[in-house]
């Protein structure tokens, strides 16, 4: 994203692609009524699931098992927590308040 997007213009009816991180700090507080979100899992962290040790357990024949091509997904916890709770404040800030 290149910083110079306008609200509403630029995001309604549109597709965003890029950093959610980058792209909601651009956006102003309480402006969105929906938030979907499928992060990534950190499996390949996980301890379940035989994933960690390559097993692959229940995702023994899923592509999922070779990882994603744009992220690591074996953050050490701590730094994957920290990440998790950055993208849920601003999809918080950006989410209208309900009553």
């Amino acid at each position: 994203m290149s910083g110079d997007m306008t609200f509403p213009d630029d995001f309604l009816n549109n597709i965003v692609c890029g950093d959610c991180l980058s792209i909601m700090k651009e956006m102003p507080d309480e402006c969105l009524d929906l938030v979907v979100t499928s992060p990534p899992y950190n499996l390949k962290n996980s301890t379940g699931n035989g994933m960690k040790d390559g097993r692959g357990g229940k995702w023994k024949n899923a592509a999922l098992v070779n990882g994603y091509s744009n992220y690591d997904d074996n953050m050490p916890h701590k730094d994957y927590a920290k990440w998790q709770r950055n993208c849920l404040t601003d999809m918080f800030h950006t989410k209208s308040k309900c009553v």
